[in-house]
């Protein structure tokens, strides 16, 4: 073994993260589990296949494509959890008691590209390809409950 923290023997680490899970789950599920302890290998340059060979004596066979495919979708996941997190710090928390003076309000157009009618097999193309922004739906739905309920109280006030 070598002096170097990040270096000690991957085998026995692999061995004892896959001693400590479920037998019965998937490879896929098993290499979630040993993904952070590869990635800083990844990123001291340990290439792939050494990394797989490793695995494989640490009782992990994976075949090429399930190790690839793995990695991808759980860096993936990893990237957007970063980017949840880092939209939810810079938006502001706005105080229950407190209203704002002037609140811009956003558009209400919640879903970008879509086509004023199908007539075309293009037409169908642009409507797998729009852009559904959830929040933006949210907003056009409560705003549209809001002016439901404003139409029902001038309704019953005139009654």
């Amino acid at each position: 073994m070598t002096d170097n923290p990040l270096k000690p023997d991957p085998i026995a680490r692999y061995r004892a993260v896959l001693e400590s899970l479920d037998p019965r789950l998937r490879q896929a599920a098993k290499l979630r589990a040993l993904y952070p302890l590869i990635e800083p290998q990844v990123a001291a340059g340990v290439p792939h296949a050494a990394i797989m060979e490793d695995l494989a004596a640490a009782g992990l066979p994976v075949r090429h494509n399930t190790y690839i495919t793995t990695l991808r979708r759980w860096r993936k996941a990893r990237r957007l959890a970063a980017e949840e997190v880092s939209q939810a710090a810079t938006t502001p928390t706005v105080e229950p008691n407190t209203t704002p003076a002037a609140k811009p309000t956003p558009p209400l157009d919640a879903i970008q590209g879509r086509p004023s009618r199908i007539q075309t097999p293009g037409d169908l193309r642009k409507i797998r390809d729009m852009r559904i922004d959830l929040d933006a739906l949210r907003r056009e739905g409560l705003a549209n409950r809001a002016k439901a309920s404003q139409d029902t109280e001038t309704q019953h006030d005139k009654e």
